[in-house]
């Protein structure tokens, strides 16, 4: 059997003041998997629910990429990512990971359901297991109470749904503008569009003041602009948080 699709999501690996991140974690994992294993997908930063009955750090944001395995590469890959974040993790955290074959997810709606349900209700482990289980992904408790359960699963469904989140990182170029065009070509973004979903002219000139931050729109890294005196301007993380 061949290579598929794998959506891999961690969730509740750090505390305050840790000196790594969940999303540091993550690109940990990433590149690991891409320097052994398969071509990987950029991070997407999924924001869910804040809400005080949930026992989050800062953000409460869970971490997802993709990437291409067959049957065993996949449970190696899963056997690292195990150890890793246990290694890794914070000692107070309780991380969770969730991952799965995108062939083997049985009812798409009812996963995305859960992922917009994690955005607006406090979930339960319960739950989580209950998803995961109907829609044969790997779920699993690294250590404490393993509540990261739940937003690795979200993370999971809110990028399958593929209207949602950030991609991680900030893109710096060294240049003060750049055309549409060129930036296409550069493969950092799959699309330019305007703030309210008109395509961007390939023709115009993007104004960069400090750097460029992507969303995933339509399955795909998008970089949203603004018009600004006959140029575009990025909008940057302060204007993107509703992804």
């Amino acid at each position: 059997m061949g290579k598929n699709k794998v959506y891999i999501a961690i969730d509740d690996t750090d505390e305050v003041g840790y000196y790594t991140s969940t999303g540091e974690i993550c690109e940990d994992i990433r590149e690991h998997i891409d320097k052994n294993y398969s071509r990987t997908t950029p991070i997407t930063r999924h924001q869910l629910l804040l809400d005080d009955r949930i026992p989050y750090t800062s953000h409460n944001s869970s971490m997802c990429f993709t990437c291409e395995l067959d049957l065993e590469t996949f449970e190696q890959v899963k056997n690292f990512i195990l150890s890793y974040v246990a290694y890794k993790s914070a000692h107070s955290s309780s991380p969770g990971v969730c991952m799965g074959f995108e062939r083997d997810i049985c009812d798409r709606d009812a996963l995305i359901a859960y992922g917009l349900d994690a955005k607006k209700r406090v979930l339960t482990k319960e739950s989580a297991y209950e998803t995961a289980a109907a829609q044969k992904l790997f779920l699993k408790e690294v250590k404490n109470k393993g509540n990261g359960i739940i937003g690795a699963l979200a993370g999971v469904a809110l990028r399958a749904y593929g209207n949602d989140g950030r991609i991680k990182g900030k893109i710096k170029l060294d240049k003060k503008s750049i055309a549409v065009s060129e930036l296409l070509e550069t493969g950092l973004f799959e699309e330019v569009r305007l703030k309210h979903g008109k395509t961007a002219d390939k023709n115009h000139h993007i104004v960069i003041d400090e750097y460029l931050k992507g969303v995933y729109i339509d399955h795909k890294s998008v970089l949203l602009v603004e018009e600004y005196g006959g140029f575009y301007k990025p909008l940057v993380k302060e204007n993107l948080l509703d992804y």
